[in-house]
């Protein structure tokens, strides 16, 4: 499954891959973070939930605004 997260508090090249690697460790999870519109493509299994993506963004210290 596919997944749109727009996050908000990322302002820099290490904001980024904090997101990104967080997001990665997740098991079943593969992400990509796109700067520009300050979001993350993630693509994952369908036992991994959107509460899970969050709070992986939440524990690495960003905002999840919404997830498509």
């Amino acid at each position: 499954m596919e997944k749109t997260m727009i996050i908000s508090g990322m302002t820099c090249p290490h904001c980024y891959l904090r997101v990104e690697h967080a997001l990665n460790n997740l098991n079943g999870v593969q992400a990509r973070v796109n700067a520009a519109a300050k979001s993350a493509v993630v693509y994952c299994d369908d036992s991994v939930d959107e509460v899970t993506l969050i709070r992986a963004v939440q524990k690495a210290g960003y905002q999840v605004v919404s997830v498509k």
